[in-house]
């Protein structure tokens, strides 16, 4: 449609002047809108309501057989299980049993009061404490010359250090003492040339 159309469409409809016209024609208006929906909705409802008892009876039949299903896995489950678990009874009897009974039975000897027997023990951790004692003997030992060596050599070195400084003392007052020869006379002719 054109624009002109539109626009002589537009004009062609005549709209109410009062107030109460103007409701009128606006309720009637959305009567006109709103009735199609609602048969729509009314339709979509019923035909909800249907597709819910066909999904109900669908869902009743899948819990039946669900049940059935369940009962033939339990009953497998079973047969699976039995020899599994007289497996294990056997070999609880014979293999833990026996382990269990002797530390049972060492526990009770541990705690009971009766005088301890006193075990000899090897001469083995008497050897290593002595063994022990002689490896810091001998290092304090060394220690010790290492201490005196060190000491003498730092007393032999103070002994050279005081002999060179003493050295150094002479040879710069002889160098002191030949730049004031030096020094003196060349003094003595600069005040006479400029007397």
């Amino acid at each position: 449609m054109s624009r002109t159309m539109k626009k002589k469409a537009r004009a062609a409809l005549d709209y109410p002047d009062t107030w109460a016209s103007r409701a009128k024609y606006s309720a009637y208006r959305t009567a006109n809108k709103v009735g199609p929906m609602a048969g729509q909705a009314r339709e979509t409802a019923v035909g909800m309501a249907g597709n819910a008892r066909d999904m109900a009876g669908n869902a009743r039949d899948y819990a039946g057989t669900a049940r059935d299903v369940a009962s033939h896995r339990f009953e497998d489950a079973r047969y699976w299980a039995a020899p599994r678990i007289d497996h294990a009874a056997v070999t609880l009897e014979e293999q833990v049993a026996p382990r269990l009974a002797a530390m049972l039975a060492e526990l009770s000897r541990r705690i009971d009061p009766a005088p301890p027997i006193v075990k000899r023990r090897g001469r083995m951790p008497m050897m290593v404490l002595l063994g022990g004692m002689a490896m810091g003997a001998i290092g304090f030992a060394l220690y010790k010359r290492n201490a005196r060596q060190w000491a003498d050599t730092m007393s032999d070195t103070k002994d050279a250090v005081r002999g060179k400084v003493e050295h150094v003392r002479h040879r710069a007052a002889q160098t002191a003492h030949q730049a004031g020869e030096t020094v003196e006379p060349k003094s003595d002719e600069m005040h006479n040339r400029m007397s």
